[in-house]
């Protein structure tokens, strides 16, 4: 039998389980890959009553894992990471001198300024929320600040690495498949970003002004004492975080950085840290256990090991092999030719391709689908209006990509409770930069479109 046209009814019906099964997982405070395994099962069923056989729907899936192979690979790494960084001395040399610095200061738009500039330079956006998003959140804790409200800010920064870092693989995979050049779109996303970023810092502030000076400094001087009695602190050790700055900004692949960094903070948790081998290695794997005495404190140094990663991997497996199904199986066509027609407006096209992006993110949990689909659907639209293809990369990045980690199922927020134990949505109301981009996008668009149109009544 061969292949049958999937309708629309049949994509709604999908969209609908996946989200149901996501759903109650969320609630029930299941593990996503449940969802996913149950959401695969299904998609699966409906595709094979369309006539596709079970030996193509499973290599769909697996040439869909095995591209994301490079993903998994720095997941794991994260977990590492973060366990090397806390037992070598870094992230508490980081909180330790954090704290002599941010006495008085708004440190909710320090937090936010500081974390966008390391994000830009490491080209990771769950990269830096692991290592310095760790630090910047420790050191709010001591200052009395919500979480939430500082990982909101924290991911506002961090984000920007994934929109516009030279060495981001998603910016670099919108660049390649828009065909644009990086500095004409630096030129056409500053002006949707600048404001953005602007809008942000004020919000922040406004944040921030709640909880300068709130902090309990009788606390901070006791997290203090405790880091420096418990392990060794030096300004030194704030070294491999610049060694690592430095080979990102040198173009070295995050996996390799990762690595290096790794291996190095492995070196100096023995040497320096007195720490024996194995202590390491079992770090690594499960996590770092801090034993400064005090149990909030030892909650916001201890962390990592990449058997606490394994379950986001499967879970990023899950909503690959889901994504596959959906791309390769045709499921996603019927949407998106309902959706774009001929008399649309430039406006309306930006307007759809911005949905369609946002949607896609949504649907498959996964940027890299809400880039390359709403690319290759609306490029040949957008030449035919003879808009910049600079605009189209910008319009996917200002939403589908920037959109990511407000969504609780999305493989960005999976992996950022993982690491901080803080779900999508206590911190997605104070991702302010995440949902201000798109608004501020589409507003920009409109008054264009508005005025363009005033112009062309008055003439005619």
């Amino acid at each position: 039998m061969g292949e049958q046209k999937v309708s629309i009814v049949d994509t709604i019906i999908l969209a609908i389980v996946s989200f149901t099964l996501i759903t109650i997982s969320i609630i029930l405070n299941i593990s996503l890959v449940f969802a996913f395994i149950g959401a695969v099962i299904f998609t699966s069923i409906i595709l094979l009553r369309k006539g596709y056989g079970i030996g193509t729907l499973i290599n769909i899936m697996f040439e869909g894992i095995k591209g994301c192979r490079s993903v998994f690979i720095i997941i794991i790494l994260m977990g590492a990471t973060i366990s090397t960084w806390l037992s070598s001395g870094v992230v508490p040399s980081i909180i330790y001198y954090g704290f002599n610095y941010v006495k008085g200061y708004n440190f909710v738009v320090v937090a936010f300024i500081f974390t966008l500039m390391m994000s830009y330079v490491m080209g990771t956006a769950v990269g830096t929320i692991s290592t310095v998003g760790i630090a910047m959140l420790a050191i709010g804790k001591g200052l009395m600040i919500p979480t939430p409200v500082l990982l909101g800010a924290v991911i506002s920064g961090a984000f920007i690495a994934d929109k516009i870092a030279p060495i981001s693989s998603l910016n670099n995979l919108t660049l390649e498949i828009t065909g644009t050049d990086y500095i004409d779109y630096v030129k056409s996303a500053s002006k949707t970003l600048i404001p953005t970023i602007a809008l942000s810092a004020i919000i922040y502030y406004i944040f921030g002004n709640v909880y300068k000076g709130g902090g309990d400094m009788g606390k901070v001087y006791e997290y203090q004492k405790l880091i420096n009695s418990s392990m060794v602190v030096s300004p030194y050790l704030l070294l491999f975080p610049l060694l690592v700055i430095v080979l990102a900004f040198l173009g070295i692949k995050a996996s390799y950085n990762m690595t290096i960094g790794v291996i190095c903070t492995s070196v100096v948790t023995v040497l320096v840290q007195k720490v024996n081998i194995l202590t390491l290695v079992k770090s690594i794997l499960w996590g770092y256990k801090s034993g400064t005495g005090m149990v909030e404190l030892d909650s916001l140094v201890s962390g990592g090991g990449i058997v606490q990663m394994l379950e986001v991997v499967l879970i990023i497996m899950g909503s690959v092999a889901l994504s596959s199904l959906f791309e390769n199986g045709n499921l996603l066509k019927p949407l998106i030719d309902g959706l774009f027609k001929e008399k649309d407006s430039r406006f309306s096209l930006i307007a759809k391709t911005s949905l369609l992006s946002c949607l896609l993110t949504a649907a498959t949990c996964d940027q890299t689908v809400g880039i390359i689909i709403p690319v290759k659907v609306a490029l040949e639209k957008f030449e035919k209006r003879n808009i910049d293809k600079s605009i189209l990369a910008r319009t996917v990045a200002d939403t589908g990509t920037i959109v990511a980690p407000l969504m609780p199922w999305n493989v960005n927020a999976v992996i950022i409770y993982s690491i901080i134990g803080v779900s999508a949505i206590q911190y997605a109301p104070f991702a302010v930069l995440c949902f201000l981009n798109p608004i501020v996008m589409l507003t920009g668009e409109f008054i264009s479109f508005s005025r363009l149109k005033t112009t062309s009544e008055s003439v005619a």
